[in-house]
């Protein structure tokens, strides 16, 4: 090889390395810190928290006789399958009241009765104010007034997600339904149900368990359905009115194959009756129900969605103190985005996805 030619193919691996590098950096994740965290005093054991139109923050605790209220930790204790599963992990719920700057206003229920929750699950607000709870050990959903005071109680078999509706109806999943949404009214009365099962196992209670998923609404009353469990991360958007399906989100990406992989052999080892525990995928979903903006948390990996599915902004959640954030709930407010986690707290991050640091 003569002087020429060396120079040529040192100049072709340089120019490789070059783009090789910046192709590296394109590839970097952003990652999203919180910037304080929220409502310290909510304790350990939050499972959900909703907005009221009043400005106060309505929080959802389900603490074992035995857990400490202290909030904290350095790195995320990621629930198992069987105990995300079994309502008998909790067994005292009741829902907090606080101000915008964190001070408890009340809680509900306001007194002690029969009218209280046994293992609450979920819950959610309507536009009047009241406070739905999905109470998964009573087999009940719970209605109470703003201020706390009884205003309804259903039967319905174990409801693990629940949403206000307009028109007053609610959604709620069941653990043990035979689709993946029912909407009822005031009555207790049961109007549709909606959604199909993914085929995801034969075993029917395998396959009710693996198509557990996280349930939203927005102001048009349209319902968002995450599967918890689906290889790849898929949302389905359906019209409460109707029943139909106007949407789904699924992300296929090469990206996310080798997750979606991964849960496969899981699900199989399953299927087996192996020893295996489900590959969760979506851990959290969010839902701006102004402006229909979707957020997903794979892990602490959130992504955000516009109302056109576009994948705007993806970023790796990190805690104050530097620890990975996964989340359990996600409230979208106007400019920022509350994260919680039953063994962290909640803590808040801005809706801008900004790159405070890169990680490779």
């Amino acid at each position: 090889m003569n002087g020429r030619a060396k120079l040529v193919l040192i100049a072709s691996v340089l120019l490789a390395a070059v783009i090789s590098a910046v192709v590296a950096c394109g590839q970097e994740e952003q990652t999203l810190d919180a910037t304080r965290g929220r409502f310290a005093d909510a304790g350990a054991g939050i499972r959900a928290i909703r907005r009221g139109r009043d400005g106060l923050y309505y929080i959802l605790t389900a603490r074992r006789p035995d857990q400490s209220p202290e909030v904290g930790g350095s790195s995320k204790s990621r629930k198992t399958f069987s105990s995300r599963t079994n309502p008998e992990a909790a067994l005292s719920s009741t829902v907090m009241v606080f101000d915008s700057q964190g001070k408890q206003v009340r809680e509900i229920p306001a007194a002690a009765g029969p009218f209280k929750p046994v293992s609450a699950s979920a819950l959610d607000l309507d536009s009047s104010g009241r406070v739905y709870i999905a109470d998964q050990t009573g087999n009940s959903v719970l209605i109470y007034t703003a201020a706390g005071a009884p205003f309804a109680r259903f039967p319905v078999p174990e409801p693990t997600q629940i949403a206000a509706l307009a028109g007053d109806r609610f959604a709620i999943c069941s653990a043990s339904g035979d689709h993946l949404i029912s909407v009822y009214d005031l009555h207790g009365a049961l109007l549709r149900q909606i959604g199909d099962f993914a085929d995801l196992s034969d075993d029917p209670e395998l396959k009710h368990r693996l198509n557990e998923g996280y349930l939203a609404s927005d102001t048009a009353s349209n319902l968002y359905f995450a599967f918890r469990y689906l290889p790849e991360p898929t949302v389905r958007k359906y019209d409460s009115n109707s029943g139909s399906s106007l949407d789904e989100l699924s992300i296929t990406t090469p990206d996310f194959e080798p997750m979606a992989q991964s849960a496969r052999q899981e699900i199989a080892r399953l299927a087996s009756g192996k020893a295996a525990s489900p590959h969760e995928i979506i851990s959290a979903m969010g839902v701006d129900a102004e402006t229909q903006e979707l957020w997903l948390a794979l892990g602490n990996l959130l992504m955000h969605f516009d109302s056109a599915d576009n994948n705007t902004d993806s970023a790796r959640a990190y805690t104050v103190t530097g620890a990975r954030m996964v989340p359990d709930f996600i409230l979208a407010e106007k400019n920022d985005l509350l994260l919680g986690n039953a063994a962290f707290g909640t803590y808040e991050f801005s809706r801008k996805f900004h790159t405070n640091r890169s990680i490779r």
